[in-house]
């Protein structure tokens, strides 16, 4: 379940994203991709892949009036007997380029899990609205139906991103509440920091991820504690 905010406009503020696929054009009309290697899917703290690594991709296009869509992949393991090994994400949006280095994103989701078993499907819809400001964006992501388990479900996130001088990295931060008590019956926190150097279409990215609050409750949900543990995960990215 990755996040994702138009790829125009992605800077890698938002834990656990893979964006900022970059862009060619062709008139009004945008499109790109990338392709990505990671030594742990985490998304909002918690491993995707039993804490294994993930090859992961992405195709975008969109338009100059703001409006774009995409498609999202990953590799999946959630050690059950479910027979997900795959998440695809679709998802359209649009984007207004506001005053003074301001923006707003807004984004629908929708998560698949293909290889579902029967019995095991867990997908879903989100809708994302992200409003960035100079080098931060807060984002709010809700949904009535999360991990399809009929309950509704809120995500709530800030993070920065920070030049560190002429050095070419950057540093970024993160901290997202979510706010799924009403199907887990409590919540948890996510956190996020790193660093990252892109060299042309070649991005490697070290971040460090973290959770508080994953109690019973939320483990009988999302998965074991150690998914959620603290870890240092490396991915390198490359856009075309």
């Amino acid at each position: 379940m990755a996040q994702r905010i138009a790829p125009a406009l992605c800077a890698g503020l938002l834990a656990g994203m893979a964006c900022g696929a970059a862009q060619a054009q062709d008139g009004d009309w945008w499109y790109g991709g990338s392709v990505a290697l990671t030594s742990d899917y985490v998304f909002r703290g918690v491993s995707q892949t039993d804490e294994g690594p993930a090859l992961q991709g992405s195709l975008d296009f969109g338009h100059a009036s703001g409006l774009y869509a995409g498609a999202w992949a990953s590799n999946v393991d959630f050690d059950a007997p479910d027979g997900i090994d795959i998440e695809v994400d679709l998802y359209v949006g649009w984007t207004l380029e506001l005053e003074n280095e301001t923006w707003l994103d807004l984004q629908l989701v929708r998560y698949l899990y293909p290889s579902a078993n029967q019995g095991f499907g867990i997908n879903y819809n989100e809708f994302i609205a992200a409003y960035g400001f100079m080098n931060f964006t807060a984002t709010l992501g809700y949904t009535d139906n999360y991990i399809n388990s009929d309950e509704s479900a809120l995500y709530y996130h800030f993070g920065g991103e920070y030049p560190l001088g002429d050095t070419g990295y950057t540093f970024t931060a993160g901290v997202g509440f979510n706010d799924i008590s009403n199907a887990a019956g409590s919540d948890y926190w996510d956190y996020q920091f790193g660093i990252n150097r892109s060299w042309d279409a070649i991005t490697a990215d070290l971040s460090y991820y973290d959770t508080s609050g994953f109690d019973t409750d939320v483990q009988d949900f999302l998965g074991p504690e150690k998914w959620a543990d603290g870890r240092v995960v490396l991915t390198f990215s490359w856009e075309f």
